[in-house]
């Protein structure tokens, strides 16, 4: 079942990366292969050639508007003289390879497949064999085409139809908004914490009264999870379900055990690992580069992007467990 679902959105997204490919080519490109792809259209392998692919995708595009918006040839990636059948087949690899090395480590997370290791030059072709985008007797060739790994559930023409008339529909809706959501590059972030204010004072006074969305009560000890946002009750009764306290249970819901807690009335972080919890210190200092715990001193603070940025610096490489030394056991109460 997995294999199926990956064959389907791989013909999804090297049908996108098609799409952009087509936006960035010059009018010259596009008319040159598209009249080369019509030629070869009949062929036995017509839906696993790139060529014949790209010129059906440009045919039925031209029928909208998104070829002959003003500026169209601005988007070009590079002068026509580069966009050679090896650069074409380049460019639609890259556009596709976050995916398999993504779908690849999920793959190994759900089944426990060993990751394979590689040369760069051989990523594509090792990555998707190993996704099962391949078929077992497949031989590979010198160049290696990515179209090969090519698996449609329906005919390939049919089904690309549609999704160009989706393509032409939304274009011709937000002209502006769906070319640039074509021609844009694959990104793939890493995970980040909250973004703070500048100042305390603006956390403080908008939590200080908050009430919880668990007990509709305004928490003693209020806390802000700084992975998604939610407002809890730190060490509330209140809010206990089987024995768990509400921080406790909701580093289990949202970080698989590990939770990144700003405690609102002591300006202070607390790391949950398991059954263990530490306090971390303060992103936010003072004038002096000094913390305010329990907030006694009252004086204005500010966050410490430094500090922050190790804070999530450890959150993502997993290593609270190694940095940070007094850990304690808060048996479910926090």
């Amino acid at each position: 079942h997995f294999t199926c679902i990956v064959k389907v959105l791989f013909t999804l997204l090297y049908t996108q990366a098609l799409v952009a490919l087509s936006v960035k080519c010059s009018e010259e490109d596009r008319s040159a292969w598209k009249h080369v792809g019509a030629l070869k259209k009949n062929a036995c392998d017509a839906e696993k050639s790139y060529e014949i692919l790209l010129s059906f995708v440009i045919s039925e595009l031209s029928k909208g508007k998104l070829y002959h918006e003003e500026g169209t040839q601005d988007c070009a990636m590079v002068s026509p003289i580069a966009w050679s059948p090896e650069s074409m087949e380049k460019y639609l690899q890259d556009f596709c390879l976050p995916f398999l090395r993504i779908t690849s480590l999920l793959q190994h997370h759900l089944f426990g497949e060993d990751l394979p290791s590689c040369q760069e030059e051989e990523e594509f072709s090792v990555l998707a064999s190993c996704l099962g985008l391949l078929p077992a007797f497949y031989q590979t060739e010198h160049p290696f085409i990515s179209a090969s790994c090519l698996d449609w559930p329906v005919p390939a023409f049919d089904i690309i139809t549609q999704w160009c008339f989706e393509i032409k529909s939304f274009t011709e809706r937000h002209a502006e908004q769906g070319k640039a959501l074509l021609v844009q590059e694959s990104r793939w972030k890493l995970p980040h914490l909250l973004q703070l204010p500048e100042n305390y004072n603006t956390i403080f006074q908008y939590y200080h009264r908050k009430t919880c969305s668990v007990c509709t009560k305004v928490p003693k000890d209020p806390a802000v999870c700084l992975v998604c946002g939610t407002f809890v009750c730190l060490k509330g009764l209140c809010c206990k379900q089987q024995s768990y306290c509400e921080c406790v249970l909701h580093s289990q819901n949202c970080g698989a055990g590990t939770g990144i807690f700003l405690l609102i009335n002591a300006s202070v972080i607390i790391i949950i690992r398991g059954h263990r919890f530490c306090l971390w210190g303060s992103v936010y200092l003072d004038a002096h580069g000094e913390e305010d715990r329990d907030l006694r001193r009252g004086k204005p603070l500010y966050i410490c992007k430094e500090r922050y940025k190790v804070l999530e610096q450890q959150w993502i490489s997993h290593t609270f467990d190694h940095i940070n030394k007094r850990w304690g056991p808060h048996y479910n109460g926090l």
